[in-house]
């Protein structure tokens, strides 16, 4: 498997499970093959009612960085993925309101590791494509030199890159921007951030299928993308195309997909009848990977309640793959799950 995410850490290699195949050269050659971790941390003490237990949300990504990486300490695991120097943005998903954004209490977990890894809070930006979602949900807006920055692609003096887009034809033409067909990437990846941390929530898409970690940093990081939310075209292949541009995924070095509260209808926004308290969280490098753990979760609940089926829908995830930014064949992964 060919994963295009970047460069991986030496001890984060030191934990891919070694899997020994036989294939050619002489008789009895065997080569070893380095599998991609992914680790699912649930916990059935997480929700209380409709209220979230933080202390165990907390020790669910502790020890799920842990038995990503490997290492004793979650301290130690955070420093895996990030330098001192980094400036690293972390991309949530506030598009559904309060009731089905990323959760603050794992981006304040991730800040804490952060601080741990020798990141100085100014250095960190949570952000999204739109001031108005992260506000909406409770974020404060802040592009001061003082504290953890929120702001968003479209807030005063960001904006997009006119140097550094993705352009194509295979769209809906009456829904393009202007008349445009370049999708620009946003000024946050082309001239700050250095790393990014991918942190989508595990939920239905009516377009797309699902939205994951894919839709969540592509859609996330370019203008101009309501032009592929149609019948047949269904996101694809541009979600795909807009994540393979090195300006992007050279920079994810980690995708957390919050599942605490997950949604098999109704989205990408809110439906209070299409959500249940899933009560987990998914870790790895691969995106892909994660996103078909996230289709097969929704498309299980969908046909226990005799739902249609969204594979039809899901075809990026597919795509994404064949691009090798990934893979969606879950033997080639090193699944590992924790019980909380």
């Amino acid at each position: 498997m060919g994963l295009a995410l970047g460069s991986i850490t030496s001890a984060a290699k030191d934990t891919f499970a070694q899997l020994d195949r036989q294939r050619g050269g002489p008789p009895g050659e065997v080569v070893e093959e380095q599998l991609m971790p992914l680790v699912e941390a649930t916990s059935e003490k997480v929700w209380n009612g409709d209220a979230l237990d933080e202390g165990v949300v907390g020790e669910m990504i502790d020890r799920a960085m842990m038995k990503l990486t490997g290492l004793d300490s979650a301290k130690e695991a955070w420093k895996d993925f990030v330098l001192p120097t980094d400036i690293v943005g972390i991309k949530i998903n506030p598009l559904a309101g309060k009731e089905l954004s990323t959760h603050r209490v794992i981006v304040d977990k991730i800040i804490d590791g952060l601080y741990g890894a020798g990141i100085l809070s100014n250095q960190i930006v949570i952000w999204d494509r739109f001031e108005s979602h992260l506000i909406d949900v409770g974020y404060e807006i802040n592009q001061s030199n003082r504290g953890v920055r929120c702001f968003a692609s479209d807030s005063k003096g960001v904006g997009y890159d006119d140097e550094v887009f993705y352009e194509t034809d295979k769209d809906v033409e009456e829904r393009r921007e202007n008349g445009s067909v370049l999708s620009r990437y946003t000024n946050l990846l082309t001239k700050e951030l250095t790393v990014v941390i991918n942190v989508p929530v595990m939920k239905h898409h009516g377009i797309a299928g699902v939205s994951g970690c894919l839709k969540n940093l592509a859609f996330g990081s370019v203008d101009n993308t309501s032009r592929f939310h149609s019948n047949p075209i269904n996101c694809n292949p541009a979600i795909a195309d807009i994540f393979a541009h090195t300006v992007l995924k050279d920079k994810v070095v980690l995708n957390i997909v919050d599942g605490l509260l997950a949604a098999f209808d109704g989205g990408p926004t809110y439906d209070p009848n299409g959500v249940w308290q899933y009560g987990g969280i998914l870790v790895s490098q691969d995106p892909v990977a994660l996103d078909q753990i996230v289709y097969q979760t929704v498309e299980e609940k969908r046909t226990e309640l005799n739902l249609p089926s969204i594979s039809r829908l899901s075809k990026h995830i597919r795509s994404a793959s064949r691009m090798d930014l990934g893979t969606n064949d879950l033997d080639e992964v090193d699944y590992k799950e924790i019980k909380v």
